[in-house]
């Protein structure tokens, strides 16, 4: 099985990711970093240099390359702004719902996130709200620890056998 955490930038799909992984003795894959990997540019140049249009398109075809089993992928912030990504995600969507004011105090002593030197938190949440709705085949909240985020996803999807 794959799944995809999808959510806002600072929303915990990195550090879930590999706890979950690490639970299910699954592989983790981080698509930014694989991102990065693949075109040896990081996130921000690759956006500043070339347009959100072309990391997106890049994204979607990183996200096709992904066709193991039994992996976790953190996927990045902005994956549902390509509604097509939604047929390539083969598995399960779990949207990590945190709160506005959670993702803030996350984002504070991280690295600037390319479009949020554009626009807001909260523009952003309000362009991709109804889209992280629309992929997720599980909402799960985490406002809490992460080990509770976990074990929530887990609990929550059938199948799902923790080492």
């Amino acid at each position: 099985m794959r799944i995809y955490l999808i959510g806002m930038p600072g929303s915990g799909k990195t550090t879930v990711g590999k706890l979950l992984a690490e639970k299910l003795n699954y592989q983790f894959i981080d698509l930014d970093a694989y991102i990065e990997e693949k075109t040896y540019t990081f996130i921000d140049v690759l956006i500043s240099q070339y347009g959100e249009g072309t990391f997106r398109a890049v994204e979607t075809e990183c996200l096709e390359e992904i066709t193991t089993d039994n992996v976790v992928i953190s996927t990045g912030g902005g994956i549902v702004t390509v509604k097509a990504n939604k047929a390539l995600m083969k598995g399960l969507k779990v949207y990590l719902d945190t709160p506005l004011e959670t993702i803030k105090k996350r984002l504070e002593n991280s690295y600037q996130r390319p479009l949020l030197l554009k626009e807001t938190l909260e523009s952003l949440y309000d362009k991709r709200f109804l889209k992280y709705q629309d992929f997720a085949d599980m909402i799960i909240s985490n406002n809490e620890t992460v080990n509770k985020t976990v074990s929530d996803i887990i609990n929550s999807a059938k199948g799902l056998k923790v080492k």
